[in-house]
């Protein structure tokens, strides 16, 4: 029991202190549960006959899950990038979603195993990228583009009196520091709930391109994540490292829950247009 507790111990420090990927598990399965709520009746029957019968639940973590057994597929950038001044998606994760889009435009000309694995990356990038720590932000003015914002870099969260990883803190920090005992239900049914059709149709409105471009210009303008907390060095002491404090924090929960509803509701535009014919 003793050698349990300390192993349980250890596992909790480093989950604390590393980098998570994706939005975490929990993020993942609530967007992906908010969609469900909104799939058409044909179009959940016809997505569940592609994946065996089960809940895109059940495959939203599926792309960080695998990683290690598919190399290839744990390389696929989980962070979309853009320009800095346009923020306009860039690069190869813009066209790595773009082309699962229209591959499930029309994915009756896939395989079997082709288009189970397109639908688990879809749902678990797609999510991906409305998360404001996958945010990457690239200079193009030179003959190079030169990445100069992104959230992988260590903070100091004063709620936990300890060293974070920021990234962590925008994939799981914030969602389970301010409902520890919910879960992915929990969450979808808090945020999920009578929301206006008004509201629906506003923030499913426009394009990919619109809407990743949205993500960039929140997460860098409006709730400024970059420079009001801005990076240190690798070898910064805990007491030198960018403090985040209790109400910042406030602010940004709201920032992640709407994200998380959001992701969730355009996911299932996106699938309904595929699947519901």
């Amino acid at each position: 029991m003793k050698r349990f507790i300390i192993l349980l111990a250890a596992a909790l420090i480093i989950s604390s202190n590393t980098e998570t990927f994706g939005w975490g598990r929990e993020g993942h399965a609530t967007i992906c549960y908010i969609a469900e709520r909104h799939l058409t009746p044909k179009a959940k029957e016809n997505i569940e006959k592609c994946i065996d019968g089960k809940s895109i639940v059940y495959y939203s973590s599926w792309l960080d899950c695998h990683r290690a057994e598919h190399k290839s597929w744990g390389k696929l950038s989980h962070v979309c990038h853009y320009d800095i001044d346009t923020k306009e998606p860039i690069g190869k994760p813009y066209k790595y979603i773009k082309s699962s889009i229209n591959k499930l435009k029309n994915y009756q000309n896939l395989t079997d195993s082709a288009l189970k694995v397109t639908i688990y990356h879809f749902v678990h990038s797609f999510g991906d990228y409305h998360c404001p720590g996958h945010v990457a932000l690239y200079d193009r003015s030179g003959e190079k583009a030169k990445r100069v914002h992104t959230a992988s870099y260590d903070i100091y969260l004063q709620p936990k009196k300890t060293r974070f990883h920021y990234h962590t803190l925008w994939d799981s920090g914030l969602i389970l520091q301010y409902h520890s005992d919910w879960g992915y239900m929990d969450w979808a049914h808090a945020l999920d709930n009578n929301v206006p059709q008004e509201y629906i149709d506003r923030v499913t409105a426009g394009t990919l391109e619109d809407w990743l471009t949205e993500v960039a210009t929140l997460t860098h303008e409006k709730y400024d994540i970059f420079r009001r907390v801005p990076a240190k060095p690798k070898d910064t002491p805990d007491n030198e490292l960018t403090i985040v404090d209790r109400n910042l924090m406030n602010e940004y929960v709201e920032f992640v829950s709407d994200q998380l509803l959001i992701g969730g509701l355009r996911m299932a535009k996106l699938l309904n247009e595929f699947f519901g014919n």
